[in-house]
C-alpha cells in the first residue's frame, strides 16, 4: 500500500512513549504535532480532538472503518511544534490491533481541512509510519 501527501498538508503526530493502561485507549506521553501543515493551520485549541481515519491501512484487522479519536488537554505552541498534554488515542480496537511503538509516528493528510472544506470532511486520512519513515504495510508479505 502506498500513500501520497503533499508536503504542504503533512501533519505529524509524535510521542516519546505509548502506554496501554485500559481497554480501548492508548496514552501518548510527550506527544506533539509537527510538520509543514502547522504553518498554515488555524490555532489548535486545548481540550479538543480530531478523528483519524486509518481504514486503508488497518482493513486487514478490523471488519469496517477504523476511525481513532485523538484527543488532548492543554496545548503549548513552540517555534516548530504544538505540544499536547494528556494525548489519547481511543477506539474499541486500539488494544487488539498491532501495538504502537515508541518510535512510530502518525502522518495526517490535512488537505481537505482548509477553511472552505473542513466542515464537509469529518475525518483526517492518517497513516502509521515506522521509526525509519516507512509505511507499515500490514498483511503484505
Amino acid at each position: 500500500m502506498k500513500f501520497r501527501i503533499s508536503e504542504k498538508y503533512r501533519l505529524e503526530v509524535h510521542w516519546a512513549k505509548v502506554i496501554y493502561e485500559q481497554e480501548g485507549v492508548a496514552k501518548l506521553l510527550n506527544c506533539y504535532f509537527s510538520g509543514p501543515a502547522l504553518k498554515d493551520a488555524a490555532i489548535i485549541n486545548g481540550d479538543d480532538f480530531i478523528s483519524l481515519d486509518f481504514a486503508k491501512q488497518y482493513i486487514v484487522f478490523v471488519p469496517h472503518y477504523y476511525i481513532v479519536k485523538l484527543s488532548w488537554g492543554n496545548v503549548r505552541q513552540t517555534s516548530t511544534n504544538v505540544d499536547l498534554d494528556n494525548a489519547l488515542l481511543t477506539n474499541k480496537y486500539v488494544n487488539s490491533i498491532p501495538k504502537l511503538s515508541n518510535d512510530d509516528y502518525i502522518v495526517i493528510d490535512t488537505k481537505n481541512h482548509e477553511d472552505d472544506k473542513h466542515n464537509f470532511n469529518i475525518t483526517y486520512p492518517s497513516y502509521l509510519i515506522r521509526f525509519d519513515g516507512d509505511l507499515y504495510t500490514f498483511g503484505d508479505n
